[in-house]
């Protein structure tokens, strides 16, 4: 499929294409019509002509060329008394003496009786001057009939970008909507076509369904994520209390320390799934420029003690500064979650590379090769290890951050290392 085409080119596409198509046929057919008709009066002329010519040889013995006045035009050939020739008219090309040419001419040829002898007359009009005439009439023709298709076709193009400017205004207004704000509705004007009206009143009703359904959808999830999180809160802290109980056998206390593993777990689940809900829904609308740079700083700090524990030796290249407009606690969260990602998935003693240019950045980390298909790992709940202290949701969350801020990221595997490009997309130079 190539690239798609504004309605209005296409319509005035066609309708030139069809103005063209017209225009040759009109033209063609111009052409003939005004050669026939020329051709039709010097037709009667050679006829008229050729019955003066046989009416003045009719009463001599003998054809004199010189007793017919006005004919000097013609060529005249004695033939046998039983030849009876009918007239014939076509066009021939002769040289003329006065042209020192070859010139087109209208020729007439018929045979003629005298009292004593029978003759073939050939009757020639030049056709210089209606070939001349033949042009100037065609090509003023043509060209009254092009300035009108081209008047034709602009007082087209103007009354269609007329009558669609409301339908333009329609797709503006529809390009304008923010669904998260509530005092913004879907408005447009009343136009004198009756199907544009009811497809605004359509539209307008399935927006405000949309709306309804979708800040129902919101409220339900915000009330579910902070409803769940308050029992949670408090299971977890009767688990930790039971825990320091002095009268807890080895077996109950690790069956508290599962059931109190698996509460966080699912504590941070439910806030990331609510972190995502959001980001989906696009709540984080204000942005900020944020340097790159200065934030892998200060998360290297952060993650200081982590990634001393492991051991883990960090390389950090900064070619350039890495400066994007993007809401500031997204930022905060793409960067944590990818630094977290490499320093849990690596080998003890493992590495970590970043590299910061203009309009990039890389996060490579040493590790083990991924259980599941590397086009799956952006999903929910897709891990590259099984591990129950991985939610799955770490790296779902980095690609929905990215795609909302306008941002691409891929990723591959490739000598026991997983790379991470982020980068800005062409027509985005946030600098």
């Amino acid at each position: 499929m190539g690239r798609p085409i504004k309605l209005l080119s296409i319509t005035n596409r066609y309708y030139l294409i069809s103005l063209l198509l017209f225009f040759n046929f009109a033209g063609v057919l111009i052409f003939f019509a005004i050669s026939y008709n020329l051709d039709q009066e010097m037709d009667e002329q050679l006829n008229t002509e050729k019955v003066h010519v046989v009416n003045a040889i009719r009463s001599v013995d003998h054809f004199n060329k010189l007793s017919i006045p006005l004919y000097d035009n013609f060529f005249v050939k004695e033939t046998s008394a039983d030849v009876i020739r009918k007239p014939e008219i076509f066009d021939s090309l002769m040289y003329d003496d006065v042209e020192k040419d070859m010139i087109p001419f209208r020729v007439i040829r018929f045979s003629a009786q005298t009292k004593n002898a029978r003759y073939v007359i050939l009757i020639k009009k030049s056709k210089i001057e209606t070939v001349d005439l033949f042009f100037g009439i065609f090509l003023s023709l043509m060209f009254v009939f092009g300035l009108f298709c081209m008047i034709l076709y602009v007082s087209n193009s103007y009354l269609n970008r007329k009558i669609w400017s409301p339908f333009l205004e329609t797709i503006a207004a529809i390009k304008s909507l923010n669904i998260n704000d509530l005092d913004v509705s879907f408005k447009y004007k009343d136009s004198q076509i009756e199907e544009l009206n009811e497809l605004n009143s359509s539209l307008q009703k399935m927006i405000e369904q949309i709306k309804s359904d979708y800040f129902r959808m919101k409220e339900f999830s915000e009330n579910a994520a902070h409803e769940l999180q308050t029992p949670l809160s408090i299971i977890r802290s009767k688990l930790e209390s039971l825990l320091q109980s002095e009268n807890l056998n080895n077996e109950d206390a690790q069956l508290i320390d599962q059931a109190l593993e698996n509460t966080v777990r699912l504590s941070r689940l439910n806030q990331s799934l609510l972190l995502l809900t959001k980001i989906e829904n696009r709540q984080f609308e204000q942005k900020q420029r944020v340097n790159f740079t200065e934030a892998f700083d200060k998360y290297l700090e952060i993650y200081a003690e982590i990634i001393l524990q492991r051991e883990i030796e960090i390389k950090f290249k900064k070619n350039d500064e890495f400066v994007f407009e993007i809401n500031p606690m997204l930022a905060d969260i793409l960067i944590s979650n990818l630094l977290n990602n490499a320093i849990k998935h690596n080998f003890p003693n493992g590495e970590v590379n970043i590299t910061i240019e203009k309009d990039l950045f890389e996060i490579s980390n040493t590790g083990p090769a991924p259980t599941c298909s590397t086009e799956l790992l952006f999903n929910r709940f897709k891990k590259g290890d099984q591990s129950p202290e991985h939610l799955g949701l770490g790296l779902a969350l980095v690609k929905h951050i990215v795609e909302t801020s306008g941002l691409i990221i891929s990723y591959i595997y490739k000598d026991e290392r997983h790379v991470l490009l982020v980068k800005k997309t062409v027509n985005k130079t946030h600098e």
